[in-house]
């Protein structure tokens, strides 16, 4: 008999690659796979939206009479191709009047670190590299001051952006823990922003005084920051694309930075939906298609944070996957040095439970910066099957959840049906 295995995607943008790994004979698998295709139908094709904006007026009408643009775009950090949307957006401004080399294109990296050209050619497209300046964002430099948000936040703006005629953004919409979505008003706020603007927005995720959680919008106090300043700096519009589990589009969304979010966000609830039958033995979370690098690992732990009752019973084990072809990652202020950067601690959600983090391709060194000395750290799948021979010598019941930095949890009623198939 065959022993149970389940695949995953890794490596986003670098890798794109499937990994297939199996468990000793005594488990079962649960695969629980976002929605994603099975609602693409219901998604606005790239054409349809930039035909018909919402609440805006056209591409055509906001660039008439303006000579320079620039577009703020995501970072590979970030799961969507934003090349077509570009080559479809630079087409319309052409046809307004903006030539392709008057269009900054813009990285919006926040605190992220810079881009080299092969990343940039991956997110962008090499038409768009030739016939535009694309350049990275610097929070520390190049900045513009445009005074303060109503709470006092300093507003400082990347100054090629504040330059620009024509503010444009394209970015993906994806569940965040801090701006409950990705995309909207925050390809500004961290995107261009200075170091001490993102400083002052980002410092309650730390302390726990945002009102933020996953999927959480409105009445989310640093989402409220973040498009109070993206209008403020002259976004005018945004195409948000909703991927799919392998970062295909699966909607795009074009118009005002908040009515554009907003109806993107709706969409994506959908496409993002993930059954799951709680009280698992165990479960994987894959960090697939942020796991590119070590500091953007702890997006798998959306899922498990957002789901009640707990993925897995009180003594179950939870395996963190993750390729991190970037190594260790950086960021300005949540990577070591920074000052918002925390020793890691023991996770106090997960009570008695065991979590192993699996990151075969990067040093004990780099998962430290990032996850507790007291878990361990497996750079072989044996190691992880060892673990839960030792733990779990009766087998079990595992969920695998292959892309966790997407998933918004359902639960299903535990009496009910399996929510996916074992793969055998």
């Amino acid at each position: 008999m065959t022993n149970p295995s389940f695949t995953l995607p890794w490596g986003a943008w670098l890798q794109e690659e499937e990994r297939t790994y199996a468990l000793p004979s005594n488990w079962t698998v649960d695969v629980a796979a976002v929605a994603g295709a099975d609602t693409a139908r219901s998604g606005p094709g790239l054409t349809s939206a930039l035909a018909e904006p919402i609440q805006s007026p056209s591409l055509g009408e906001l660039a008439r009479g303006k000579s320079t643009a620039a577009i703020a775009v995501e970072d590979i950090t970030r799961p969507a191709a934003a090349g077509p949307v570009l080559e479809a957006v630079l087409g319309e401004l052409e046809a307004a009047g903006i030539p392709a080399s008057n269009v900054r294109v813009i990285f919006a990296l926040g605190g992220h670190g810079p881009m080299h050209r092969h990343e940039m050619m991956l997110k962008v497209g090499e038409s768009v590299m030739n016939r535009c300046d694309v350049s990275n964002h610097h929070p520390y430099e190049n900045l513009v001051d445009l005074g303060v948000s109503k709470r006092g936040i300093p507003i400082h703006i990347n100054r090629y952006f504040h330059e620009a005629e024509l503010k444009l953004a394209v970015g993906s919409v994806v569940p965040h823990p801090y701006a409950g979505f990705g995309g909207g008003g925050k390809i500004v706020l961290p995107g261009v922003a200075g170091i001490e603007t993102l400083y002052t927005n980002h410092r309650p995720a730390v302390t726990g005084l945002s009102g933020a959680g996953l999927g959480v919008v409105e009445g989310n106090t640093a989402r409220a920051e973040m498009e109070e300043i993206a209008l403020a700096a002259g976004l005018a519009a945004v195409v948000n694309i909703v991927p799919g589990a392998r970062r295909e589009p699966l909607g795009h969304f074009f118009g005002h930075p908040v009515a554009a979010h907003r109806a993107a966000v709706e969409f994506a609830r959908t496409v993002f939906g993930t059954q799951v039958n709680p009280g698992a033995d165990a479960v994987v979370l894959n960090a697939y298609p942020k796991d590119g690098e070590v500091l953007q690992v702890g997006n798998a732990f959306n899922a498990y944070r957002a789901c009640t009752p707990p993925l897995v019973r009180e003594g179950g084990t939870i395996i963190v996957s993750a390729a991190c072809p970037l190594g260790r990652g950086y960021h300005s202020l949540h990577g070591p040095g920074g000052r918002l950067y925390r020793d890691p601690v023991r996770r106090e959600y997960l009570g008695d439970r065991e979590l192993v983090v699996f990151a075969p391709d990067v040093s004990t060194h780099d998962v430290r910066k990032s996850f507790w000395h007291g878990y361990p750290h497996a750079r072989d799948w044996n190691e992880v099957t060892t673990i839960l021979e030792e733990r779990h010598p009766s087998g079990g019941r595992m969920i695998v959840i292959p892309t966790a930095p997407l998933a918004i949890p359902r639960p299903v009623p535990t009496s009910g049906a399996s929510p996916t198939h074992a793969q055998e």
